[in-house]
């Protein structure tokens, strides 16, 4: 049998910014199912904007958005939600005042069949434990470890085709983010999905990477794999050091 081709998520030149300010300057990048996508860049290169572009929360003044070939950047971002692409927000934004499974389930909002729902639910557990062991506790009370393994838990309840992560080691304990980061490359190897990772931690995001980009000042600068990546004098200097 014929294996079919992986889906892809594809960005083209890209331009985007807020009123007069230009905070993406034509970029290109692409991601396929399977594969995790790192973008390493300061903070304020416009890393946040594309991803927030891509899911149609900051609109693109040009562009395409192309998910399977299919243009998707005038679409409303629920119905890109409902397409295949989860983001996991900078800031690990949990519904304080609601459970740990609650949350959840507000994550699965568009799962109507219970037996799906149960599925993704024990998907979610068995790749964080500690949200199971949490489950009847409000999400307000989480370590900030626990809250981010929450928003990547919510994310991954509508079972997507591609999952942004936008700075998920901002504010964490090494060990915790450690943790994270290794259930984070394990997703790629047991799933189809798509990660594209957003990260100024650019060591720890290159090494469960398979390729990456450099984005300076709203342009992609360097794209390679991530192996060559981190061993480039450039990006060791400027993002990695020793």
């Amino acid at each position: 049998m014929e294996e079919s081709s992986p889906m892809k998520l594809e960005v083209e030149q890209l331009t985007a910014g807020y009123g007069s300010i230009e905070a993406l300057h034509g970029i290109n990048l692409s991601c396929s199912s399977g594969e995790m996508v790192a973008v390493i860049g300061s903070n304020g290169a416009g890393k946040s904007t594309a991803l927030n572009c891509i899911c149609g929360v900051v609109p693109a003044s040009y562009g395409e958005v192309l998910l399977d070939g299919r243009d998707i950047l005038d679409e409303p971002p629920h119905r890109i939600a409902m397409m295949g692409i989860a983001q996991v927000p900078e800031g690990r934004r949990v519904f304080p005042r609601l459970t740990v499974l609650e949350n959840l389930e507000m994550g699965a909002y568009i799962v109507r069949d219970k037996a799906v729902f149960g599925e993704r639910l024990e998907f979610v557990y068995n790749l964080f434990p500690r949200l199971s062991e949490r489950q009847r506790q409000n999400a307000g009370d989480l370590s900030g470890g626990e809250q981010q393994m929450l928003v990547i838990g919510r994310a991954l309840m509508r079972n997507p085709k591609f999952l942004l992560l936008d700075e998920p080691s901002l504010g964490l304990a090494p060990m915790v983010v450690e943790n994270i980061f290794e259930i984070i490359s394990g997703l790629v190897g047991s799933s189809e999905v798509g990660i594209i990772i957003v990260e100024q931690n650019a060591a720890m995001a290159l090494s469960i990477a398979n390729r990456g980009y450099v984005l300076e000042n709203g342009r992609i600068t360097m794209e390679a794999s991530a192996d060559e990546l981190i061993c480039d004098e450039r990006v060791k200097a400027a993002y990695i050091g020793g």
